[in-house]
């Protein structure tokens, strides 16, 4: 016999055992159809029942790895599912009463985890809407630079630095409030303080300004140092805000004299100082506040006790800017409380049209 008609022994071995073995799972049933097929497509030859013994034994060899696929690799696979799930019930990432169904095969892991992912959809959404309410109330009840100086720090850092810089600073403050709020009935004096907060909120962001806080009836604004290729002054911004904030009030008050009481009579008064302010975080690791110290601040709160209703008064070191934007009554000097010396101080009238 030639070498190329030698039979492969080795191989005639290996798939005999193997054949051997799978006879018991109905190897006959399977050869005589196997050697049916083989026969109406190709001539029986010397190496016809050898090849139809390795393709019985390989049907039955993908058989056996699909089965050890499912029940081996099954079993594997959920011993790791369910650990992943103690981890996420452990970390709360999922709820401690949550359970799956004992089940087998690929199937059921997959429809789990199905399952999981939408529980992780759900919970997501609901964190998602906590935030969106977080993020609303901050931005409503805080100065909104804290949010953005929230975004940009690590979860353990609690303090936001401090920084100096250059702005000015808006107070304004309602004259005979407290009288008016010993003669009326409560649900009137929220009404109007709600309203007068309101309406001086709104000119004060739509004129570049932010407020850093409410201090019962008075309203403490900072308007930033214009950042470089912005065509503005800050103290200008600032001065037309209040000017229009006086306008609005003038309003209010005839709202309030025609829905609540003729007799309402309160003044606003409003004080703007420009300088170096220190901005960051103030208080304990119980509470903090973001707000704005410094003399440029107390500056501007003393100037606003001296306003009159109706009357927006700057520093000469504003006048000095905006001297040719503004028409002013100039005021006599006098002493600020904290301070040395007299200043001199400007009553603004009106903003003129630059052309």
């Amino acid at each position: 016999m030639s070498v190329n008609n030698r039979p492969p022994v080795k191989l005639i071995l290996f798939a005999s055992v193997l054949t051997g073995i799978l006879v018991a799972f109905g190897y006959d049933p399977l050869y005589m159809l196997a050697d049916a097929i083989m026969k109406s497509f190709v001539k029986p030859g010397n190496f016809h029942d050898i090849i139809v013994t390795l393709i019985v034994g390989a049907v039955y060899l993908g058989l056996l790895i699909y089965f050890f696929t499912i029940f081996v690799t099954g079993a594997v696979t959920r011993k790791i599912f369910d650990y992943l799930l103690s981890e996420l019930r452990r970390r709360e990432l999922l709820p401690v009463t949550f359970q799956m169904k004992k089940h087998r095969g690929f199937v059921h892991i997959y429809n789990d985890i199905k399952s999981i992912f939408d529980l992780f959809i759900r919970t997501f959404m609901e964190v998602k809407q906590d935030k969106d309410k977080f993020v609303k109330a901050v931005e409503m009840h805080l100065d909104p630079t804290v949010k953005e100086h929230l975004d940009s720090r690590g979860i353990n850092e609690m303090y936001l630095n401090n920084r100096k810089k250059t702005a000015t600073i808006l107070f304004c403050d309602l004259r005979g409030f407290t009288s008016f709020t010993e003669t009326h009935e409560a649900d009137n004096v929220v009404t109007i303080l709600n309203e007068f907060l309101s309406e001086m909120t709104k000119i004060i962001n739509k004129r570049k300004g932010k407020v850093n806080k409410y201090i019962g009836d008075s309203v403490l604004a900072v308007f930033e140092e214009a950042p470089k290729y912005r065509d503005y002054l800050d103290c200008d911004e600032a001065i037309i805000a209040g000017l229009d904030m006086q306008t609005a009030y003038r309003l209010l008050m005839k709202k309030w004299q025609n829905k609540i009481d003729p007799t309402v009579s309160i003044g606003l008064g409003i004080g703007l100082a420009r300088g170096v302010v220190i901005a960051g975080t103030i208080g304990s690791e119980e509470r903090m506040e973001y707000t704005v110290i410094g003399d440029t601040v107390n500056f501007a709160s003393r100037l606003c006790s001296k306003a009159s209703d109706g009357q927006v008064l700057i520093s000469d070191d504003i006048y000095s800017l905006v001297a040719q934007f503004v028409e002013v009554e100039t005021l006599a000097p006098v002493e600020v409380k904290g301070k040395t010396g007299t200043y001199s101080l400007y009553s603004v009238i009106t903003r003129r049209m630059v052309i």
